[in-house]
């Protein structure tokens, strides 16, 4: 032991020293090839960065370079309390560590692992600073090695003042502003030294998410994170608590918001702008030449936006959002934020989260298939008063009677849809959702109203047009293999390929396809929306070749949608005022529905963008080969047993069809009922309905007429268990010069071999003929004449056999 315990202490001092050596070789690496970073000598020799599509002659976008919109400002130029809302929210051990904070580094990984998720940074403002102006964007542990060896490093050299005033000279602010000075201007129309308190809290909690906090595109979320720093300040002893009060009461009172872009696209370069300060540091960004090659088409992006144009000019017109994306290359191909970027900068394509009305009815929609109900599967659609937790929830239909799925879909019953996802279950509608590529929160728990589109928070039209690419690819979800920002993690490909000033390549983005739903049944789903457009609510959005999509509007016709796809492009239009929910009751003459403006800007833009594309049908995997509709029990989707009180067609993968018999509902006791007096036919019938089997016995003594029932066993009202044998004693009188009659007996709800087989028994003869309905096919629909009529002997008996649903598949 003595031996073993020596040699694991010359182990670990083994172990120690080498670490330390390394450690010691990288610090002295590192220290030789630190560079001078003074912010205002970088902006000297800064290479611009350039933007382009990615056509066979790329054409220029836009530059990006630092002094664009960025003031260098000195020491005395930066407020106090700008420094201290920072340090309070971004590294509250700043002025005591060393540059690493180790300890911020252990909470970190323990709340990561805890979240089993990244849910805090253990990087110091030392490190924010050297990752924005020094390190490459490559995430290696290599870069992470040498970005906390310069942290320590720099703070040997700098003094804490200076490193935290030239952080605040470079970070990013969101909205092309880079620094304090440029910040403080473009949202207060003030000077960083005139900053306020509540002023410099907003500020300081922008650099984490530029985007998310943006106190124009969000301002619930922005001063949540104001009043988050404030919080903090008030905490680590920076404001008192008057300031405190006095600050979480002001207002958030933004300057208007202007722009001096004068780039093509401004709403892409600003979105690309956010991706690349994400990967690679605002430093790279402005200063470091990058060459980036977007996924914009010119010609789509013009298609686009003179789609919009043409549908909405009038003044006094809503606004549009539009994406569309190509789904053979997985690249978001035109987008339409608004109309005046210098007057806007609020992207409605890609942040604005609006109720997405009936376009949510596909994700309920696919939901049912996937639990096995068929197109032809039937509800209820008038108006509905469903009774939840948390109160009626009253649901307006224009519809009335039985719809089909498929029919229900075309015509966007709210009473169909209602009642579907009650029996569905909310959670797995928004399983489903997700699934398909919708990533705002849907609740929790989610409310059955997503149905209908009443969500939460709203969806963007960016996630509507990349949910509905699942359907489209065949239940192939999209998203891009390279990500270029974590929050933005679920976009098709934006940016195609960034490369250095010398042309080589630092990234490159290829699309991913993750296979999410079965192919089949998206086949199924897709042959449903076409008929939104062939003959629904979509005819507007008719153009001419194979196409799919689903239209939404919101209650008081707020919000307006049309997401559609063909197997080349899938499209999604939103129409309305963006920063009001302002009802478009008379726009054009009219109300504003899914079916009107968003489908005339949708059809509009879609034979433009495809003109030239060959027209080509949606592909069929054979979806009638991979699913067989069998009628089932209702409640245990077994097959039926007698006792089975409501059965119901279902779709099953071949090879998955139900084989046992329904386990729920089994044979009862119940009394066996009066037959004496009917006609055999007569009594059989009841008694087979009741869920007895029948045996006949005849009696030549007995004086009724012939054929009629004169006794029974068990005598009537006795409890019998269902599937035991009624015997009936028939007579078998001889037959007298009376004119004989014959009673009609029930043929309705029989399946035909059985009521072929009753009509013999009773000596009648059947003229069939057939017809589409809801009832399974080979079931007797209806008959003439009508049960318990009396007939001649030997007459016949039309029925109408059901060949099953029109569209059944």
């Amino acid at each position: 032991m003595r031996r073993l315990l020596k040699g694991g202490l010359f182990a670990l001092l083994l172990l120690i020293v080498a670490v330390l050596s390394t450690l010691a070789g990288l610090y002295v690496g590192v220290a030789r090839t630190l560079p001078p970073l003074d912010a205002a000598a970088q902006l000297k020799t800064a290479q611009t960065t350039k933007i382009f599509d990615d056509s066979s002659t790329p054409v220029l976008l836009a530059d990006l370079h630092g002094v664009e919109n960025r003031d260098v400002l000195t020491a005395d130029q930066i407020p106090q309390r700008m420094r201290d809302a920072v340090v309070a929210i971004e590294d509250q051990r700043y002025y005591t560590h060393g540059g690493v904070d180790f300890l911020g580094i252990l909470r970190a990984l323990w709340a990561d692992m805890l979240h089993r998720n990244i849910v805090q940074g253990g990087s110091t403002i030392t490190q924010q600073f050297i990752k924005n102006a020094y390190i490459s964007s490559d995430r290696t542990l290599d870069r992470k090695l040498r970005e906390a060896a310069m942290a320590y490093q720099l703070e040997k050299q700098w003094s804490k003042e200076k490193i935290l005033d030239e952080y605040l000279n470079i970070i990013y602010f969101g909205e092309g502003a880079y620094g304090v000075q440029a910040a403080a201007q473009d949202y207060f129309g003030v000077d960083a030294k005139d900053l306020t308190i509540a002023q410099a809290a907003l500020l300081a909690g922008l650099p984490k998410a530029p985007s998310n906090y943006d106190p124009r595109r969000d301002p619930k979320a922005a001063q949540a994170r104001r009043d988050l720093v404030l919080n903090k300040m008030f905490q680590q002893r920076y404001i008192t608590s008057a300031q405190l009060q006095d600050a979480l009461a002001t207002p958030l009172k933004l300057t208007t918001a202007t722009s001096s872009a004068t780039q093509k696209v401004p709403y892409w370069v600003e979105m690309v702008r956010e991706q690349l300060v994400a990967r690679y540091g605002s430093s790279t960004v402005l200063n470091g030449g990058l060459r980036v090659y977007t996924a914009v088409d010119l010609q789509h992006q013009t298609q686009a936006e003179n789609a919009v144009a043409a549908v909405l000019n009038k003044p006094g017109d809503p606004s549009a959002a539009l994406v569309s994306i190509d789904l053979h290359t997985g690249r978001m191909v035109a987008m339409v934020g608004g109309t005046d970027f210098k007057q806007q900068q609020f992207n409605l394509a890609i942040q604005g989260l609006r109720q997405p009305g009936s376009a949510f009815k596909p994700f309920v929609l696919v939901t049912a298939l996937k639990q096995g109900m068929s197109p032809d599967t039937t509800y209820e659609s008038s108006s509905a008063i469903i009774d939840l937790t948390g109160g009626p929830w009253k649901v307006k239909s224009t519809d009335a009677g039985l719809l089909t799925l498929t029919q229900a879909t075309a015509q966007s019953s709210n009473g169909v849809y209602a009642r579907l996802i009650m029996d569905l279950g909310p959670a797995a509608v928004a399983s489903t959702a997700k699934a398909m590529g919708i990533v705002t929160a849907l609740g929790n728990p989610p409310n059955p109203a997503i149905a209908l589109g009443g969500l939460t928070i709203g969806v963007s039209p960016l996630e509507m047009a990349m949910a509905y690419a699942t359907l489209a690819s065949g239940g192939k979800r999209l998203s891009n293999a390279t990500v270029f920002d974590p929050s933005q993690a679920s976009y098709p490909v934006t940016i195609v390929r960034v490369t250095d000033s010398a042309g080589k390549v630092l990234d490159e983005s290829k699309p991913t396809w993750t296979q999410v739903l079965d192919p089949g049944l998206v086949s199924l789903t897709t042959s449903i929306l076409q008929k939104v457009i062939t003959e629904g609510t979509g005819t507007a959005a008719d153009i001419g070749r194979p196409a799919a999509g689903k239209t939404g509007t919101t209650t008081d016709y707020r919000d307006a949608w049309f997401v559609g796809y063909t197997p080349d492009m899938v499209t999604a239009v939103w129409v309305g005022y963006p920063t009001e929910q302002k009802a478009m009751t008379d726009v054009h003459g009219g109300a504003v529905t899914g079916g009107s403006l968003p489908a005339k800007i949708w059809a509009m833009y879609m034979k433009e963008a495809l003109d030239g594309t060959p027209k080509t049908d949606f592909a069929q995997p054979a979806a009638n080969d991979r699913y067989v509709t069998v009628n089932v029990c209702s409640e245990s989707h077994q097959l039926p047993t007698p006792y089975c009180p409501k059965v119901v067609p279902m779709l099953f993968l071949v090879g998955q069809e139900p084989t046992a018999r329904c386990t729920i509902h089994k044979p009862k006791d119940v009394p066996v009922p009066d037959v004496r007096g009917e006609t055999t036919a007569v009594a059989r019938a009841a008694i087979e309905k009741a869920g007895f089997k029948v045996a006949t016995v005849d009696d030549p003594e007995a004086t009724a007429l012939a054929g009629t029932v004169v006794d029974q066993t068990p005598v009537a009202g006795s409890v019998l268990t269902q599937g035991q044998t009624v015997t009936l004693i028939v007579s078998a009188a001889a037959t007298t010069t009376t004119t004989a009659v014959t009673t009609v007996p029930t043929f309705q709800g029989l399946d035909i071999a059985a009521a072929r087989a009753l009509a013999a028994q009773v000596g009648l003869a059947l003229g069939e003929s057939t017809q589409s309905g809801p009832d399974p096919s080979g079931i007797v629909a209806s008959q003439d004449p009508a049960p318990g009529d009396s007939v001649p002997p030997g007459s016949t008996v039309n029925i109408v056999v059901s060949s099953g649903p029109a569209t059944a598949p």
